[in-house]
């Protein structure tokens, strides 16, 4: 039933390659945290040659990290290495983009039209921003007072901008669909009032977030915990408005209401000296296009064992898969650890318990420098899996050290080498009785 496989292939480690072989026994689709997490395993596990990752980048980004680089917290070069560095050195590395999927002849289509067999898929190819999705946004982003943490391209003018202000609206927005780290579009609310405070011109300064979505978190004990920062910090909180349009030359931006109150329908433009967008984000068109989507266009996957619905020798994780959990990089380190035991317990045709994954997710909210509400939680449940002992709903300096110090040398030297599975082992040490 699987494609069959070439009998010898060279191992051309760490080096990127536009061709490929005819045939792996595994291809990852994707170089991002999940994809290098389950490659890096299983290229060890298998052996050279026997793992291809598709990848179109050249460098890797701890996107984690963007939200420190925007508060002017970190550098932008603490953020980014060599594609080539962390590409597992017994897995190829083929240099392109997947165009195509056909699950039912085990083939992807690159994007200068080869095809690559497999006998087993990891899709871990990420979302796609959207930028066209709000009118006017392209033409206004990187200049206008215009900026965004969740791209490369423009989280450097996220601090350039908000140094730039002395009076009027920032604005900081959340979108209606998924986003990868949806705690993100309201960090660096938090970050640029205490930046205003600092040069002492937060009296001239309205700080305005607005959400499409009809709270400020999804967990109550975190939007608890987020609402008093944001009424301490005088950051006005505008549910229900989702960001449609962007003026750059006029310094507006107009949003829809949503909802059900008497406002629904209508649309509210407000005046801005700083934006910062978080864009609409969608799954990649050859996921979309393929028989490996649900009918919003993720990768159809069961939410425990992370095996695709139809074909069982495809898997998936992270933000392009339909699990209904936050789409972080936390989330993606716990679900990597579930999908190698399974794929790998079915290549080798074991009977042991499949792992199931519980729907762990973890979001940082940093509220300013040393200070962090670090919520853990399961997207399943809306239940908190804390790992620590003490309430994380809390603003902490220890939270703020582990996220801005610890865990992006946890994310470089054990998450992209698969040997970083989440905090799940800590918190039997750190929080055994769940008492927060």
């Amino acid at each position: 039933m699987f494609a069959a496989r070439s009998v010898f292939r060279p191992c051309w480690a760490r080096f990127a390659s536009t061709t490929a072989s005819s045939s792996y026994k595994i291809v990852v689709i994707g170089g991002g945290a999940g994809g290098l997490a389950v490659s890096s395993t299983l290229s060890e596990k298998l052996g050279a040659g026997e793992v291809a990752v598709v990848e179109p980048a050249t460098r890797h980004y701890q996107q984690p990290l963007f939200t420190f680089v925007g508060g002017g917290l970190k550098s932008f070069n603490d953020t980014h290495r060599p594609m080539a560095d962390v590409i597992p050195p017994k897995a190829e590395w083929i240099n392109q983009a997947a165009a195509q999927v056909d699950p039912a002849a085990n083939t992807v289509t690159l994007a200068d039209g080869t095809t690559v067999a497999y006998d087993y898929l990891v899709v871990a190819a990420g979302i796609e921003l959207n930028f066209a999705g709000v009118k006017g946004l392209e033409a206004a982003i990187g200049k206008n007072g215009v900026a965004s943490n969740y791209s490369p391209q423009y989280v450097q003018n996220t601090y350039e901008f908000l140094q730039n202000v002395r009076q009027g609206n920032a604005l900081f927005t959340m979108p209606a669909t998924p986003v990868k780290c949806a705690g993100a579009p309201q960090k660096i609310a938090y970050l640029a009032d205490e930046l205003f405070r600092a040069k002492g011109i937060r009296n001239q300064v309205d700080v305005n977030y607005y959400t499409a979505l009809g709270k400020i978190f999804a967990i109550d004990k975190y939007a608890d915990a987020m609402n008093a920062v944001a009424k301490s910090r005088d950051i006005s909180v505008n549910l229900f408005h989702d960001l449609v349009a962007v003026d750059g030359p006029a310094k507006q931006a107009t949003f829809k209401i949503l909802g059900s109150g008497p406002r629904a329908g209508e649309s509210v433009t407000v005046p801005y000296e700083f934006l910062h967008v978080t864009p609409p984000m969608k799954p990649y068109d050859f996921i979309k296009r393929s028989a490996l989507a649900n009918a919003a266009g993720f990768v159809d996957v069961n939410q425990h064992t992370l095996q695709h619905s139809k074909f069982s020798n495809v898997y998936a994780l992270g933000d392009c898969s339909s699990l209904p959990t936050s789409k972080t990089a936390a989330a993606a380190a716990a679900q990597s650890r579930v999908l190698k035991h399974n794929l790998l317990a079915q290549i080798k045709g074991s009977s042991v318990p499949a792992l199931e994954y519980d729907g762990y997710t973890s979001c940082p909210l940093v509220t300013g420098k040393h200070k962090l509400v670090l919520a853990e939680f399961s997207g399943y449940t809306g239940t908190p899996q804390e790992t620590f002992f003490f309430n994380q709903a809390n603003e902490h300096a220890f939270s703020y050290w582990l996220t801005a110090d610890v865990l992006p040398a946890v994310y470089w030297n054990s998450m992209l080498k698969g040997t970083w599975n989440g905090p799940s082992a800590i918190r039997k040490v750190a929080n055994p009785t769940s008492a927060n």
